[in-house]
């Protein structure tokens, strides 16, 4: 199976009120100009997520938008130029094979290693490791939509 990316919004207040209440994995990415990584160049900046509807996707966005989160360099990419997020459902995902969103976010992460060199350029990191019992998240990804 392979995991596309479809749906658009703009990262701002308006558009993250769309998530309010969401628990899942977001990619913010760049609208205009791309990362240098180095296997290949992205849009994609940062992959995070929110485990639960009381700190939803709604929240954890806002927080970046107005840099409560603490990630700087989502906030000031988002004050700088135009930026864009997506995201899938916790429910949505558990459907490639584990409801662990922490080691479905590090899947994401990891492929995104895999395949262009490095973490996205917010994340500095793999977030966190995978248990032993964790069950394989059992899809692709397909990056090129933020190509």
């Amino acid at each position: 199976m392979k995991i596309l990316f479809t749906q658009i919004y703009n990262l701002n207040e308006q558009e993250i009120k769309f998530v309010r209440g969401v628990a899942g994995i977001y990619f913010i990415y760049l609208t205009n100009g791309e990362i240098s990584y180095p296997f290949a160049n992205s849009k994609l900046i940062y992959v995070g997520m929110s485990e639960s509807k009381q700190n939803s996707l709604f929240k954890r966005l806002g927080g970046h938008l107005t840099g409560q989160s603490g990630n700087r360099g989502i906030s000031n990419y988002a004050k700088t130029q135009s930026v864009k997020f997506t995201y899938y459902t916790a429910e949505v995902l558990s459907h490639y094979g584990s409801n662990n969103l922490f080691d479905i976010e590090n899947f994401f992460l990891s492929d995104f290693l895999k395949n262009y060199g490095c973490y996205p350029i917010c994340n500095g990191q793999a977030g966190h490791k995978p248990s032993e019992t964790s069950k394989p998240i059992s899809a692709s990804v397909d990056w090129s939509f933020f190509e």
